[in-house]
């Protein structure tokens, strides 16, 4: 009869021929058999933490980085809760991820035994494919095991990538009582000496209708003020087809923050689109065509832009998922974006270049203003500090952004010209989960330094995984600003409900992180002033070590400088 050890060694065997060499380990008891087959593998790469929440997002920092899905493994109970919210971000950002979770057996469920909860199909309609192994029994078949591995990794790696879950039922004792300390698995001695995967699965790709090919074209031939949108998850193969696509069309390109674009140079490139709707009457620059490619952005006032019926607005993607917020898109195809662009050179359609033109003065005048606002700036601002880290930021670091303000200011605030490296957020379901944790997967899987701007409530709220950046190989600079709760609530319409907004919105906490970092061994800086920002922060990217740069701003002041800064671009728009 086959072993739950056996078992194990057919799932981890199986997954490392398909390359996956990342395996995270959350300590527990039921998780025995694919623990101790993960440690005895001669090719995995193993991470241990305590912390299932963090282990699950270190996860998925790791796929951001390599494209490739880790493996995580727990025991059961809550522990397969606590990866629930990196499930989410994983799904609606298409990030590879493969759970294994170890359960109780079936006699043991609903019925009081210890740590049994029901865990088949937990994460609901997240994942892309659950499936439930049960306990090893006389008529267990190795090739099942197999097939059901080939078709996880097949769908959490295929056209619309994903998280998946394997549910693993074992009963006790969950080793055999005499386990052979071997890398070498018992069965099926043929298929281990392949160097190959149990199925064969054909590639598969996407044609491009020619019917909806030459909708597009017939509307953008009557178009006078195309517009090209590129949202986050674009590559930067596809990201040249699109540049070249806007030369040739002579359309301006709005870039949001996660893509490359937003930190090049390029003369159809309106990297101030945001602060250009917010300083110049939208109604004056409204587009009739729009083609949108890739995942969802991040402006607000660009979304409020865009709801317009007169727009004929094209959805691009490359996966299935639908992106139309304001249920305004026209003509919606998933398809491979460099043929679609290669589809659209050879047309000799004329666009209105007087429109181009516009959007490149408006760029052209923010830029200098943005400059001219914080070159020689010395005190510490949260505008600032995104300006100043856009210019600061090493080319083989990735800089990675929080959500809530970190992102937003970035959009807004960054210059041009500077940065080259890779941009990471968890924009999927834009949480404040586990971004440290993301941080330190994304330092191992790119094997680069990372570089993390974020907010001191997100610090907080991921304290536990300072473990990770500890063990982390990868420098990982924090730039905490430290503004005593969550700034972006001074920004919405609650901040004029004094009596309640404090206590529950702005959630101020009296905690500084010198404390934090000393806890876990990390290094530690508070800069008072620009300069001092700037002097710590160019230092810590020459060192081999993570640091902790906590910078102490006011909400109220924030608040009050950030309106200063747009009623100064409106007046000079």
């Amino acid at each position: 009869m086959m072993t739950n050890l056996d078992v194990a060694q057919i799932i981890i065997e199986a997954f490392s021929r398909r390359g996956v060499t990342q395996f995270i380990i959350s300590p527990g008891s039921r998780s025995t058999p694919l623990t101790v087959a993960i440690a005895r593998h001669p090719r995995a790469k193993t991470m241990v933490h305590y912390d299932e929440r963090g282990a699950a997002f270190f996860a998925l920092g790791y796929a951001r980085a390599t494209g490739k899905p880790a493996v995580l493994v727990c025991t059961s109970g809550t522990a397969v809760a606590n990866y629930f919210p990196a499930v989410i971000e994983a799904s609606m950002d298409n990030i590879p991820m493969i759970i294994l979770s170890a359960d109780r057996p079936p006699e043991l469920i609903d019925v009081g035994a210890n740590q049994a909860i029901f865990q088949q199909n937990i994460y609901g309609v997240y994942p892309r494919l659950a499936l439930n192994l049960e306990p090893p029994e006389t008529g267990t078949i190795a090739t099942d095991i197999l097939s059901q591995v080939d078709e996880l990794f097949d769908v959490s790696t295929g056209d619309h990538p994903g998280p998946v879950h394997l549910n693993c039922q074992f009963r006790e004792p969950l080793l055999p009582e005499e386990s052979e300390n071997s890398d070498s698995p018992t069965f099926n001695p043929e298929w281990v000496d392949k160097n190959s995967r149990y199925i064969s699965k054909p590639s598969t790709s996407l044609p491009l209708s020619a019917e909806r090919l030459q909708l597009a074209i017939q509307n953008l031939e009557k178009s006078k003020r195309g517009l090209v949108i590129v949202g986050r998850a674009v590559s930067n193969v596809s990201s040249n087809s699109i540049l070249q696509l806007s030369e040739t069309l002579k359309l301006p390109v709005f870039p949001d923050v996660q893509s490359k674009l937003r930190f090049g140079d390029h003369p159809h490139v309106i990297n101030h689109y945001d602060l250009a709707l917010l300083a110049n009457d939208p109604q004056e620059f409204k587009p009739d065509f729009v083609i949108q490619f890739g995942g969802a952005f991040t402006s607000k006032r660009l979304l409020n832009y865009l709801d317009d019926s007169n727009i004929f607005y094209i959805s691009l993607k490359e996966t299935p998922e639908r992106i139309d917020p304001n249920h305004r898109v026209s003509l919606e195809l998933q398809t491979d974006i460099n043929e679609f662009c290669q589809s659209l050179y050879a047309q000799k359609i004329n666009q209105n270049s007087q429109w181009l033109s516009s959007w490149q003065l408006i760029e052209k005048r923010i830029a200098i203003s943005i400059s001219n606002l914080f070159e020689d700036e010395s005190r510490l601002t949260e505008p600032g500090t995104s300006y100043q880290l856009s210019k600061l930021t090493p080319g083989n670091h990735a800089l990675m952004l929080a959500n809530s303000m970190s992102v937003r200011e970035m959009e807004m605030f960054a210059s041009t010209g500077h940065f080259e490296g890779d941009i990471v957020a968890n924009r999927g379901a834009s949480g404040i989960d586990g971004l440290l944790a993301t941080a330190a997967g994304y330092g191992t899987g790119s094997e680069c330094p990372v570089t993390l701007l974020l907010g001191d409530l997100a610090f907080l709220h991921d304290l536990n995984s300072l473990q990770l950046i500890k063990r982390s190989q990868q420098p990982i600079i924090m730039v905490v600003i430290n503004n005593d709760g969550g700034g972006i609530f001074s920004f919405l319409p609650v901040r004029n409900e004094t009596d309640v907004f404090e206590p529950f919105f702005g959630t101020p906490h009296g905690l500084t992180l010198e404390h934090a970092a000393s806890m876990y061994g990390l290094s530690y800086s508070n800069p008072k002033d620009m300069e001092a920002f700037k002097a710590i922060y160019n230092e810590a990217t020459k060192q081999a070590e993570s640091i902790i740069i906590e910078l102490v701003t006011d909400r109220s002041e924030n608040h009050r400088f950030h309106h200063q800064i747009f009623e100064s671009l409106r007046e000079s728009s």
